[in-house]
């Protein structure tokens, strides 16, 4: 059994529905991940600003001893919210490739892959010019700071979405024209 026999769909428009859907959440997910990071840095920043005194405690002396011990190392967890939108986007681009591969199974979905590709890489145009917008604004634009394989991405959607594209149809050309193996012999004997 192949790999792509695991990865059974329904309907053949569930293979473009999740094309576009990865790729929307590929532009989206940076976005939200600088969100969480810039949320978790700015309480640090504030609860490092303020102390208190905690009087008749036996574990704590002020609120900074208590900030140390149980708040601050779950805002640290923060770099890791890069790391995962590296994994993000790297999972929704495999899964993109290997719906490609899947819809080479049909010419007539090869074709509309191409037509739906085609527009989508259009469409990325337009993402690439609201996500330079965006980095107008200085608050944004310190928030996506530490994403750069993100703002690499984005700043240059276009590009990556017609490389991810071609490679795709390049996989559904591959599945399509390939020749089957492992199947009986049975026209060879006279």
């Amino acid at each position: 059994m192949a790999l792509s026999d695991y990865i059974n769909f329904s309907s053949k428009k569930n293979t473009i529905t999740l094309v576009v859907t990865a790729l929307i959440l590929i532009a989206i997910s940076g976005m939200f991940f600088a969100f969480m990071y810039f949320m978790m840095d700015q309480v640090y920043i504030g609860l490092s600003a303020s102390d208190c005194v905690i009087e008749n405690n036996a574990f704590f002396g002020s609120c900074q001893d208590m900030w140390t011990m149980i708040v601050y190392p779950v805002l640290a967890l923060k770099e890791a919210f890069i790391w995962i939108s590296f994994v993000f986007i790297f999972i929704l681009v495999i899964g993109m490739l290997m719906l490609g591969y899947k819809s080479g199974t049909n010419p007539a979905m090869l074709g509309l892959l191409v037509v739906v590709e085609g527009i989508i890489t259009y469409g990325s145009l337009y993402v690439a010019n609201i996500y330079r917008l965006l980095l107008d604004n200085s608050v944004i634009r310190s928030a996506l700071i530490p994403f750069s394989v993100y703002n690499k991405i984005m700043i240059n959607f276009p590009w990556f979405v017609f490389i991810v594209s071609l490679f795709s149809l390049a996989l559904g050309i591959i599945n399509w024209q390939k020749s089957p193996v492992n199947t009986s012999n049975d026209e060879l004997n006279y």
